[in-house]
């Protein structure tokens, strides 16, 4: 269905950074337009739409990225099902006596406000022969760019099952950078039922996973292009929901990485912008007090001024017990 210039004109929102993919298909959906979520991105990533740094500094912004990774189950041997340990003796061999043990199945990554969804996913022969270090040479090259890496589960599963991946294919390591694991954020600042990604997206009406089963993931192993194909289109719509959770979870982030440090700016420390407002409440530690700021921007709530806002000099302390 041709795009209306009514409809063009609300994808205005997202380059002014006021409203997300899922806010504005519903803004769309509210209006009578029918567009699905996938068909709002496709249409952004035609039209080359990122948001802009009106609401920020005249300056470079750290590079941001969004991340998830699918890897393989491993081949082991077992005497029976359910809960057990199993060693990695237990681990099998190929046929020319390598391990069948797991290795980087696809990965997919954006930057945070583009438009553009990256990923990459192993080639059928790539599949059968259990090699995947053209693909960690990919992903390399981001990670060594990013100075932010988002993942759900990230400093537990993803970071390291990458960093597993590229010390196993001599990869060297990639330059530092920061972390945000949504998971760690969203047990630490909520009591949802699950903190599992498709159970928050869902509840917060935002874009969903996909479906999937085991059998997706037998048939990329065994080489199947269809199936890698359907893999590579799993994971890329893990990185849009993704996204869209972590700014609706952002403004609730208390150790969120400092970003006007990255900057070198007098400005927001969650998202960058200028836009910042003083409120009428301080922050206290033990001995002064700092005029608490909230962001126009990311809204939130948790920016403190760096100088003392004390008018008498507090020499007294409790006493630790």
């Amino acid at each position: 269905m041709k795009w209306k210039q009514e409809e063009l004109s609300v994808l205005n929102l997202y380059r002014d950074g006021t409203k997300t993919i899922e806010q504005i298909r519903n803004y769309l959906k509210n209006s009578g337009y029918k567009r699905t979520y996938k068909s709002v991105a496709r249409k952004l990533e035609t039209l080359n739409t990122k948001k802009p740094l009106s609401n920020y500094s005249n300056i470079d912004l750290p590079k941001i990225l969004i991340l998830d990774i699918e890897t393989t189950p491993m081949g082991v041997w077992t005497w029976s099902l359910g809960k057990q340990y199993v060693g990695h003796y237990a681990i099998m061999k190929n046929k020319n006596g390598a391990m069948m043990d797991w290795h980087l199945l696809s990965w997919s990554a954006k930057w945070l406000y583009d438009s553009e969804v990256m990923s990459d996913v192993l080639t059928p022969r790539e599949a059968k022969a259990r090699t995947d270090k053209r693909i960690m040479k990919s992903v390399w090259k981001l990670l060594n760019e990013a100075d932010i890496i988002i993942a759900h589960n990230g400093d537990r599963f993803d970071i390291r099952k990458i960093n597993a991946r590229f010390i196993a294919n001599d990869i060297k390591a990639p330059l530092p950078f920061k972390t945000i694991d949504t998971l760690k954020q969203a047990r630490r600042e909520f009591a949802f039922s699950s903190h599992k990604q498709d159970f928050i997206t869902k509840f917060l009406k935002l874009e969903e996973k996909l479906d999937t089963e085991f059998q997706l993931w037998i048939d990329c192993m065994d080489g199947k292009q269809e199936a890698l194909d359907r893999m590579e289109r799993y994971n890329r719509g893990d990185v849009v929901g993704l996204e869209d959770m972590y700014l609706k979870l952002r403004p609730y982030m208390k150790s969120h990485p400092n970003v006007a440090v990255m900057i070198d700016d007098d400005c927001c420390t969650v998202c960058g912008s200028n836009q910042l407002k003083a409120t009428k409440k301080f922050y206290y530690t033990g001995s002064s007090r700092y005029r608490l700021y909230s962001c126009n921007s990311c809204h939130s709530p948790y920016i403190r001024s760096k100088n003392s806002q004390s008018n008498k000099q507090i020499t007294k302390r409790s006493v630790s017990r």
